[in-house]
């Protein structure tokens, strides 16, 4: 087991993990793999996962069992891809997701930028 001496030495150790960036991709479903492997090719790893929200995208529809009605959802379904990159490498990241994200269609997601101040390992 790690003593609380060599846990603040590695805490510091990572804490000069700056000029990241933290690029989050809110985009349709049906274009993850693609935005996924244009990451790829970039060498750049990433996570993503399943979200809703109350944006301008396109509401999700639910139909009853017996197709006597639709309900309008209030949110859309979208999911989120995340990876976190050095500054230098934010342009490429972007490029990449919007060309393999696109819809052609307008609300087809958006893509956030933050600064990363601390990376800790676990």
């Amino acid at each position: 087991m790690s003593s609380n001496a060599s846990i603040a030495e590695d805490w510091q150790r990572d804490k000069k993990n700056v000029g990241k960036k933290r690029v989050e991709a809110f985009i349709i479903s049906e274009k993850i793999d693609s935005v996924l492997s244009a990451l790829e090719s970039l060498n750049l790893q990433a996570t993503f996962y399943e979200s809703r929200g109350m944006g301008k995208g396109e509401k999700e529809t639910v139909r009853s069992g017996r197709g006597t009605g639709t309900i309008k959802m209030p949110y859309s379904t979208r999911r989120t891809v995340v990876t976190i990159v050095d500054e230098n490498k934010v342009q490429d990241a972007i490029v990449a997701i919007r060309e393999s994200a696109t819809t052609g269609k307008v609300n087809a997601g958006i893509i956030v930028i933050s600064p990363v101040e601390e990376i800790i390992s676990i």
